[in-house]
């Protein structure tokens, strides 16, 4: 399905792409306003969603998934290139990553 969504993946995994919004009877809107972002495991997801729900949140469709919501038009520059940084990091291969 063509949109006018982002999906940014390293080494075929996927680490920050558009929000498919879900409503169920209705098909999915690619909301570009919303990134959805790994954060490597559940305690980051939760640290993050409780600590500044201005700019994180999650659905019960990613219960249990190292993933989170990021409001775009809410983070600064500085802020979304370390998470972009960080999520990248976590999905790359080592090699590719640095580390191997």
């Amino acid at each position: 399905m063509d949109s006018d969504g982002f999906d940014f993946r390293v080494g075929d995994k996927g680490f920050v792409w558009s929000y498919p919004e879900r409503t169920p009877g209705r098909p999915r809107v690619i909301r570009t306003d919303i990134a959805v972002l790994y954060v490597g495991d559940e305690a980051e997801k939760q640290a993050l969603v409780l600590g500044e729900p201005d700019l994180f949140f999650t659905t019960p469709a990613y219960d249990g998934l190292p993933l989170v919501m990021l409001r775009l038009d809410r983070v600064d520059v500085d802020r979304l290139t370390e998470l972009v940084t960080d999520a990248w990091h976590m999905r790359a291969p080592r090699e590719l990553a640095g580390e191997g």
